[in-house]
């Protein structure tokens, strides 16, 4: 990570020659995603929908949970033998029909929270991603107008668990103008959403 910084500030150096040394940024790129407006009605969004897919596979683990002990109780007249050959063979015959219930329902269950986690990793991936691009737009303008050529983002880190850009001018950090620029649409305004929720 190191390297390729170095790198690329000399990359910098040689392209602007010395007498136009570029200008460089920093936004703690971390901090701008938490504390965006709409990264928060994201993970509210994301979150009830959560709860949505938690309590219906709760309601298919009880129905599952139900067909089990139904099928217990038809193994049990099945084998007793204070009742009729027949009523034995009735609960033996239903016993079968039950377990396949059983399996279908396990399946069901199976199928239902895999489908559900892939949509809300898509979910997430799609609010990240909206949510990035808006950022990077606002970090873009904010670079433009205050005339710096390039951004790094200061919230990353090392090997070592440093971050990589350790000593800056105060001056050069753009994280609370871009933060106040990406929030001025819901200053004053009630931000929560209420998201669409599907089973």
């Amino acid at each position: 990570m190191m390297k390729k910084q170095i790198f690329l500030f000399l990359c910098c150096f040689a392209v602007f020659g010395a007498e136009a040394a570029p200008r460089f940024g920093v936004v703690n790129y971390e901090k701008i995603f938490r504390e965006y407006y709409k990264s928060k009605i994201a993970e509210d969004t994301i979150r009830r929908q959560g709860e949505v897919y938690r309590n219906y596979l709760l309601k298919l683990n009880e129905q599952h949970q139900q067909l089990q002990k139904e099928a217990s109780a038809l193994l049990i007249n099945s084998q007793n033998v204070a009742l009729s050959n027949e009523e034995r063979q009735r609960s033996r015959s239903t016993l079968e029909a039950k377990r396949k219930e059983i399996q279908q329902k396990k399946a069901e269950i199976e199928l239902y929270a895999k489908e559900r986690t892939q949509d809300l990793r898509r979910i997430e991936a799609q609010k990240r991603k909206e949510i990035t691009d808006e950022i990077n737009a606002a970090v873009k303008r904010r670079a433009a107008a205050e005339k710096f050529d390039f951004v790094f983002d200061a919230s990353g880190r090392t090997l070592n668990q440093q971050p990589a850009l350790l000593v800056y001018p105060e001056y050069s950090d753009l994280t609370e103008r871009v933060i106040i620029e990406l929030n001025r649409p819901a200053a004053g305004k009630n931000t929560t959403q209420k998201p669409q929720e599907k089973k």
